[in-house]
């Protein structure tokens, strides 16, 4: 598309290098829409309620080779197939995966790094042993259509119909509540509902540091990438048998990782914030009442016209 295709295409605005036909209304690719962009994740949310059920094991996730194949593989490809038609119908394939520029200040990357370096750690605690390398693959596998088909929802088309109506401010704050709470479903699907509501707000604080990912690399492949690799990590343990685990450190890492998701909570509100600045001085401005009339009401007033 043209140069129009960034931010300024985010809020429908008409530039002057923008060609006269497109001034009129556009029906593809779709304009950015508030309530298309939430529309996927409220269909993947009630499909989850309604097709979960209380007898589901969710505990055992992932831990034997059916398990990865029949609930991760397979309803991940299809989810994932399914959100590739809706944003290729959309046409939201570029905005949706790429920022037109990228987040600053570029200290916050430290967060992303510190999970990464969280996950590397966590790899000895897996029992490579006791596990094929048809598991791992098929894990691997898993993981990347989970990376790719929230990440795409979430950090993507989400993102492009929050940036329709709200600050990125609220962009950040809101779209990682809603990844969180989107971890709810597990309830229904067998989980405690006390391990569900310390998973969704770990779920609401790691999507902060995705968020960051995003927008520091200014693109949508670092949070799917970073995205697999936690959860990789995550259900590769939890699989492993207890005797090959060393829970010391397994509780270590994980105060460690609810210090380094607090970092990247500050972060990521930070990064939004300075993208916020145009929006905060624009209105600033707005306030600043023009300069004839206030040279006019000084001249009424018999003092010199430069005097406010």
């Amino acid at each position: 598309m043209g140069p129009w295709y960034g931010r300024h295409w985010y809020n429908r605005e008409v530039t002057v290098d923008q060609p006269t036909a497109s001034r009129r209304r556009r029906w593809w690719p779709v304009p950015p829409s508030l309530l298309v962009g939430i529309a996927p994740l409220v269909v993947f949310a009630v499909v989850s309620i309604v097709r979960s059920r209380p007898s589901d094991d969710y505990p055992s996730l992932g831990r034997t080779v059916d398990s990865v194949v029949h609930d991760l593989v397979v309803p991940e490809a299809i989810v994932a197939g399914v959100l590739a038609l809706v944003v290729t119908g959309l046409g939201w394939w570029r905005i949706a995966t790429v920022d037109p520029s990228r987040g600053r200040p570029r200290w916050t990357m430290v967060a992303p790094l510190l999970v990464v370096g969280i996950c590397i750690a966590r790899l000895p605690l897996v029992d490579w042993g006791g596990k094929s390398v048809r598991y791992f693959l098929l894990l691997t596998v898993g993981v990347l259509l989970v990376g790719v088909f929230e990440e795409l929802m979430t950090r993507g088309v989400l993102l492009v119909g929050l940036r329709r109506r709200l600050s990125e401010t609220w962009v950040w704050a809101l779209s990682c509540v809603l990844f969180g709470l989107l971890h709810f479903v597990n309830v229904l699907a067998g989980a405690p509902v006390a391990t569900t509501v310390v998973q969704v707000v770990f779920a609401a604080s790691f999507g902060s540091t995705l968020y960051l990912a995003r927008r520091l690399t200014g693109n949508l492949l670092a949070p799917v990438l970073l995205h697999a690799f936690w959860d990789f990590g995550a259900i590769a343990v939890s699989a492993s048998g207890p005797g090959s685990v060393d829970f010391f450190l397994v509780g270590l890492l994980g105060l460690a990782s609810f210090a380094v998701l607090l970092l990247g909570i500050v972060a990521g509100g930070l990064v939004a914030w300075r993208d916020d600045r145009p929006r905060r001085l624009r209105r600033r401005w707005r306030a600043v009442p023009p300069l004839e009339p206030v040279a006019a009401r000084g001249v009424e007033a018999g003092l010199p016209a430069g005097v406010a």
